[in-house]
């Protein structure tokens, strides 16, 4: 069950971006520790030396959700320097590896790399499919694994040793978002176009179910991502016709678009989700004006994109989806270490919970480990939303942005709506 608000329509941006790969370590030497406790509890007062930590990302370099990859990677590199700014009793570093997607086996390669290299905790990877090719590898290590953008429903229930946590809502939520804006707008008869993967899956059933619980007509029509045509698949859901049209994919959701403007379907009635938004722009065709898009995120405030664009390599950035996760899950291993005294995957997964929930409210990490040195119990509310760690790993509060695209690819955040799972 969900609690849904909404916040206003704000304004436009671009949706374009260039960017270029590059393995950040960044580290600095903190101050004494004067806290050190055993997993979930408070620090206590005694003074220990300075930790260091080091973790590894396993995000989107190439494949077919490399456009999330740029903001991603800038929020973990912002985090590092913050962390290490704020010379708190502990130093991080990060090395960065490409995830690829399921049509490679880059991500085991890097999950493999990053084991050797002593990583406590990984932060990846976008898709929920590819998750699940080094889920095990990584956990039955025994280091932590935080996805900021994994939204399947399946990682809920999965035996992962409690080594696995998500940033990002399950598609519980964005499924009933989704259907709700549906259902808002006026729509009747819907087809639903998805890839048919655990993303695809899972997001699919929760929309339809939304939408049939309100008495709208909903066809839906699988295909394979790895297609390299879509005709059969665009004419069946068509077929129908349908005053609203889902499309539920990566990448090549582009070729999809294509095929929907072949046939003369209006893009006002068209919907898409994270995984296919910003995937156009404005060097794309078509023009996919009017369409919407849900977004699992709030809308990165001009700050926050000031700050990631102000590091190095993303100067050029314009697409910020699942920035601030990816900023929050390194902020949130970083006060489980602080909290628990010690950078091993064990005391960072027994503390996870514990630094997100519960205690006193504090929205960075030097104003976390200033309470944690002073023996205060903590509760992370990081730049995504509150955050709230239940046993499984997932955030039980979360928001949901829709976009929508204007004349030239562009997209405009138009609101957002926030969810308890």
């Amino acid at each position: 069950m969900s609690a849904f608000s909404k916040a206003e329509k704000s304004s436009a941006r671009t949706q374009v971006f260039a960017w270029g790969t590059k393995a950040v370590a960044l580290a600095a030497t903190g101050l004494l520790l004067v806290s050190c406790s055993s997993s979930g509890d408070t620090a206590s007062s005694s003074t220990a030396e300075d930790l260091t930590l080091k973790i590894g990302t396993i995000l989107p370099q190439t494949g077919s959700l490399a456009t999330l990859g740029p903001p991603e990677f800038a929020g973990v590199d912002l985090a590092v320097q913050d962390i290490n700014d704020a010379a708190a009793g502990l130093s991080i570093s990060v090395e960065h590896k490409d995830s690829g997607d399921t049509t490679t086996d880059i991500a085991t390669q890097s999950a493999t790399a990053l084991l050797a290299d002593g990583v406590s905790a990984i932060i990846g990877s976008a898709s929920s499919s590819v998750s699940f090719t080094f889920i095990d590898q990584v956990t039955q290590a025994g280091v932590v694994m935080v996805s900021p953008a994994n939204t399947s429903p399946d990682f809920t229930t999965y035996d992962d040793g409690g080594y696995y946590w998500r940033t990002a809502p399950s598609d519980v939520l964005q499924g009933k978002i989704m259907g709700n804006k549906l259902v808002e707008d006026g729509k009747t008869n819907v087809s639903i176009v998805y890839m048919n993967d655990s993303y695809g899956i899972g997001l699919q059933e929760n929309i339809v179910s939304t939408l049939e619980d309100a008495g709208v007509q909903v066809q839906s029509t699988t295909y394979d991502p790895n297609a390299s045509n879509f005709t059969a698949e665009v004419t069946e859901a068509l077929s129908y016709d349908p005053d609203a049209v889902v499309v539920i994919g990566f990448e090549e959701s582009k070729s999809i678009f294509a095929e929907l403007a072949t046939e003369g379907y209006s893009f006002d009635n068209v919907y898409g989700t994270d995984g296919n938004y910003g995937i156009m722009t404005a060097d794309d065709t078509p023009d996919i004006a009017g369409a919407q898009f849900t977004n699992p995120g709030v809308k990165a405030t001009d700050d926050f994109q000031s700050r990631l664009k102000s590091l190095a390599d993303y100067s050029d950035l314009d697409v910020f989806s699942y920035a601030a996760e990816s900023y929050d899950a390194t902020v949130l291993v970083a006060l489980a270490a602080l909290q628990g005294g010690a950078t091993d995957g064990a005391t960072i997964k027994d503390n996870m919970q514990s630094v997100s929930e519960g205690g006193t409210k504090c929205e960075s990490f030097a104003d976390c480990a200033a309470l944690i040195a002073e023996g205060t119990d903590i509760d992370y509310d990081g730049l995504s939303g509150p955050i709230e760690f239940d046993e499984n790993g997932d955030v039980t509060e979360a928001t949901i942005s829709i976009y929508k695209y204007l004349t030239g690819n562009e997209s405009e955040w138009e609101e957002q709506v926030d969810g308890t799972l």
